[in-house]
């Protein structure tokens, strides 16, 4: 469940790995609206969760924003946000801070590929972009073709990563960061290294369009999430 201790321990340890932190200030109503309705919004605002989770989206837009400077980043935030579509939400999300951050910038990057490493399928931000063909959204499943879960490996999950980049021109990379696939985690799959081997392939796919790139934590349960965004981080920058 939701403890504040996610993002705190990461910040602490990442802090003291000598990366360099800025906060971000609350997304505007403006940015908010460009992707939810205003019926969605008002529950949002009833529910007492707005503030936390419009400043999660802020964090997404300066990440992206620091990304079209040639500069990655990660958005070390919470709530989560890729099970929120444009009028519903669910699964401790509130406002999809991905799709925020990529409507932002959509003027100057036309084209974007999103990647989203979590566990579960991020429904809202497929939902989002439906029909958009200036987006990609490749989702990894921690299945093998056959649908078989537990023949899957950590190499052929990494292989979905490798090959997102294919027949597809983007000018930015996000990826929408979940690290509940963790071998300690729900999904009982990947090791803390495998989050370097995929930020790795993640810095090496977004050469195409000149680096750009930026991530925003989505799931992660585990105690050791700290470790597992320590490691993508390195892989990523």
């Amino acid at each position: 469940m939701e403890n504040p201790d996610r993002v705190r321990l990461a910040s602490v340890e990442l802090r003291k790995a000598g990366y360099q932190f800025r906060e971000p200030e609350t997304a505007s109503l403006d940015a908010i609206r460009a992707v939810h309705g205003k019926e969605h919004i008002d529950r949002v605002m009833l529910s007492g969760h707005f503030e936390a989770a419009s400043l999660a989206a802020g964090g997404a837009l300066a990440a992206a924003e620091l990304a079209m400077q040639d500069e990655p980043a990660f958005a070390l935030v919470r709530p989560p946000g890729h099970h929120a579509a444009a009028n519903r939400a669910w699964g401790m999300c509130y406002f999809n801070s991905m799709a925020i951050a990529i409507k932002n910038i959509r003027p100057r990057a036309k084209r974007a590929l999103i990647i989203d490493i979590d566990l579960h399928f991020g429904d809202g931000t497929v939902s989002i972009f439906r029909g958009d063909q200036n987006v990609k959204i490749v989702n990894p499943w921690s299945v093998d073709e056959n649908f078989e879960y537990l023949d899957m490996d950590e190499s052929r999950y990494l292989r979905q990563v490798e090959t997102a980049f294919q027949d597809f021109d983007y000018d930015i990379v996000g990826v929408s960061a979940g690290f509940d696939t963790y071998l300690e985690d729900w999904g009982k799959l990947l090791k803390k290294e495998d989050y370097y081997k995929i930020g790795k392939a993640i810095r090496e796919g977004a050469k195409k369009c000149g680096g750009h790139r930026f991530a925003v934590l989505e799931g992660g349960y585990h105690p050791d999430l700290l470790w597992c965004i320590k490691s993508f981080i390195e892989g990523f920058e």
